[in-house]
């Protein structure tokens, strides 16, 4: 929520954002995995279910990438809004708990 506020903030829009959303979440998996890797934390099951994730969300970018096309700017930064207003919402009831 907070990346993509960010970069809707310094003026990406369509499918510029969801390119800079991935690039930025494939840098910060690798780091992950380095450091994770270095502590001896990352355990099989980790990383099967980390595959079983990957597998299934793969398809679902090319799913995104047709609908974006094909959707009009406003209408994608307004869903952008949406989704960062109610995960910024969750995460604020989530933290009063």
């Amino acid at each position: 929520m907070i990346l993509l506020s960010l970069l809707m903030a310094t003026g990406l829009e369509g499918a510029a954002v969801i390119a800079t959303d991935a690039t930025v979440s494939i840098a910060m998996g690798i780091v992950k995995i380095l450091v994770f890797g270095s502590r001896r934390v990352l355990t099989s099951k980790v990383v099967v279910i980390a595959l079983l994730i990957g597998v299934v969300a793969f398809p679902c970018t090319f799913l995104a990438k047709l609908i974006v096309e094909r959707l009009p700017v406003h209408v994608h930064t307004a869903m952008l809004d949406a989704v960062v207003i109610i995960g910024g919402t969750v995460m604020i009831f989530g933290a009063l708990r």
